[in-house]
């Protein structure tokens, strides 16, 4: 049993973009809202990016460069709280948080897709 959980959580860290369609299908046909649906795969499969960049980053060159991960995520955090405190009354958190998670889905996938092309191009010239 747990090593098909352990191959599932694999597969799906593997190729992230199955979590984003199971989630924004399941939730279209709860909520009838494209949005919504659209919002909550965004927001759960930024967390998979994450640990498939992670996982990427290992493979092609023999470290974990998620240090870098947390540092740029930081600095979205620090970015989103100057930009709404000068144009904001009102300095939410949760606001922050949440912009900057759907603003790292878009950095994270242009990082997964060029990790993953740079990957394939350096093994087929490898061999």
């Amino acid at each position: 049993m747990a090593s098909v959980v352990g191959a599932i959580v694999a597969t799906l860290i593997t190729v992230p973009y199955i979590v984003f369609f199971l989630v924004n299908k399941s939730m279209l046909k709860v909520t009838k809202k494209r949005r919504k649906a659209f919002k909550a795969g965004v927001d759960s499969t930024t967390l998979f990016l994450f640990f498939a960049i992670e996982r990427m980053t290992v493979e092609i060159w023999g470290h974990s460069y998620y240090w870098i991960l947390i540092l740029v995520f930081l600095f979205g955090c620090l970015l989103f709280t100057y930009v709404i405190w000068k144009n904001d009354v009102e300095l939410s958190i949760g606001k922050i948080l949440r912009l900057n998670w759907r603003l790292h889905f878009l950095v994270l996938s242009i990082g997964y897709f060029s990790l993953m092309t740079y990957g394939i191009i350096s093994r087929i010239l490898d061999i």
